[in-house]
């Protein structure tokens, strides 16, 4: 299966992050947590293609999570449904200029060219946990429990909604402790069971 479709992915789907964040969700311009999964997207133009450019100012945050490569389209299914919908799985690294809030992001800073890095796809399932190592050393870990919704139940409630159509890529969710990454390191992502993803840093001036 090859990506024919749209990249999506869903923020606040970490349970440690939306903790931390709970008495912000009582102010302006939220004013209550959400309920659906609260969805971004990304175009393919951002998928790395060669090393990542990284703003030596700011650097990036590497968010490591799981890509699912969906095989048929996905409106209104139910979780029992799911396995069905899904074609393969990858590790991804969804990069991102730092910003303070979530509230009207900087799309292009997020979306930009190389944004985005995606291994190689196999059959779909949901790691126990996802390590980001730069130059050989640990630099994160999360563990796939923490996800709000896991894999099904991600599928089935963003169906209400969003139908997901074959050839679609969707991220499951982002740590919201991602660390930072810098110009000149060697990133890989690894989880048991999946290829690792590696790509290399360069400087960037935006």
């Amino acid at each position: 299966m090859t990506i024919a479709g749209n990249i999506y992915g869903v923020v606040l789907n970490d349970s440690a992050e939306r903790a931390q964040l709970a008495g912000q969700f009582e102010d302006k311009p939220y004013g209550a947590p959400p309920v659906a999964p609260v969805v971004y997207m990304k175009p393919l133009a951002s998928i790395v293609h060669g090393p990542i450019g990284v703003p030596a100012d700011t650097g990036l945050v590497a968010a490591a999570t799981l890509a699912l490569l969906f095989a048929r389209d996905t409106g209104r299914v139910d979780e029992q449904g799911v396995d069905a919908c899904l074609g393969a799985a990858a590790l991804a690294l969804d990069l991102s200029i730092p910003a303070a809030s979530y509230y009207r992001p900087a799309i292009a800073q997020k979306n930009g060219d190389g944004r985005i890095a995606l291994g190689d796809f196999v059959a779909s399932r949901q790691p126990a946990q996802i390590r980001l190592f730069a130059d050989g050393e640990l630099l994160h870990e999360w563990p796939l429990d923490r996800l709000v919704r896991p894999l099904e139940t991600l599928v089935a409630d963003l169906g209400a909604f969003l139908t997901l159509k074959a050839g679609d890529v969707l991220l499951v969710g982002l740590p919201g402790d991602a660390p930072r990454i810098r110009p000149g390191q060697t990133l890989r992502v690894e989880a048991d069971g999946f290829p690792p993803l590696e790509v290399a840093t360069k400087g960037d001036a935006a």
